[in-house]
């Protein structure tokens, strides 16, 4: 459901977890867009609209809010024969990463390679669905991670998440290793563990929700790893600040398309 923006106009979205899942609060240029990712386990739609409108602070307000239902999962086989299932008809997770359109890129340029290979072979498919299979389980345990790592015990929810045992292997080794010390680096940038997303992106979670390894598996900074200093870097992130405008002048002083002129879309 929306809820009315202001003149500023912020440039990231925020999640916000709620006592059955989470709440995200997109800014667009004449509103936000809202939504909640709930369990119907234990909550009800009614109840979850409840709670999102008391979110919002709009519990008295006429906006109607809609309810879908998501569908999570994957094919097995993403290019059978000669169909090939792209965006929802290969599988959704649900939006906490917002890996659709990653999903599709992807997809697309693992198809457009085999293409340039002219290899379209039984032994071409298998390799693709095996390359996109890995890369939805690797997400899959990233935002698992989000949940499993959580702190909170206020309602039944969030206990449910962090007593879950239902892990990946792959997922429970890449946790081992980081409880241990030993360092996470080497299996991820190998594709090893954690398998789409890069190690910086592991890093960030996992410090991110205060899971750190042991202290008596920890030693002082040494070498390479003594260079960075965390308030230079806050500083040099102040000081970067300053080179950007106001968020809604940018998105309005970005010139109209001429007839004719192509559309670039860049993901990164």
């Amino acid at each position: 459901m929306p809820s009315p923006i202001g003149e500023s106009l912020p440039s990231e979205t925020v999640s916000t977890a709620l006592k059955a899942g989470w709440a995200w609060k997109i800014p667009l240029t004449s509103r936000f867009g809202n939504g909640y990712v709930y369990s119907t386990q234990f909550c009800t739609p009614d109840a979850a609209e409840f709670e999102l409108r008391e979110h919002l602070g709009l519990l008295e307000s006429p906006t109607p809010a809609r309810h879908l239902k998501m569908k999570i999962g994957r094919v097995t086989k993403h290019w059978n024969k000669n169909c090939l299932a792209v965006g929802l008809s290969q599988g959704f997770i649900e939006p906490l990463e917002a890996t659709a359109l990653l999903f599709i890129q992807q997809t697309a340029t693992a198809f457009a390679e085999c293409l340039d290979l002219g290899d379209l072979s039984d032994a071409a498919h298998d390799r693709f669905n095996a390359q996109v299979n890995e890369h939805f389980e690797g997400i899959r345990d990233y935002i698992v991670t989000h949940y499993k790592t959580n702190s909170r015990t206020d309602t039944e929810y969030w206990r449910a998440n962090a007593a879950n045992r239902n892990l990946s292997d792959s997922l429970k080794q890449l946790l081992s290793l980081w409880m241990s010390g030993k360092g996470i680096a080497a299996p991820v940038r190998q594709k090893a563990l954690g398998k789409g997303y890069p190690v910086f992106s592991w890093y960030s979670i996992m410090s991110g929700m205060g899971i750190f390894p042991d202290r008596e598996s920890l030693h002082p900074p040494k070498g390479r790893e003594a260079q960075y200093r965390l308030g230079d870097i806050d500083n040099l992130l102040d000081r970067s600040t300053l080179n950007y405008r106001d968020h809604r002048e940018v998105l309005a002083n970005i010139p109209p398309r001429r007839m004719g002129e192509s559309l670039q879309v860049y993901f990164w």
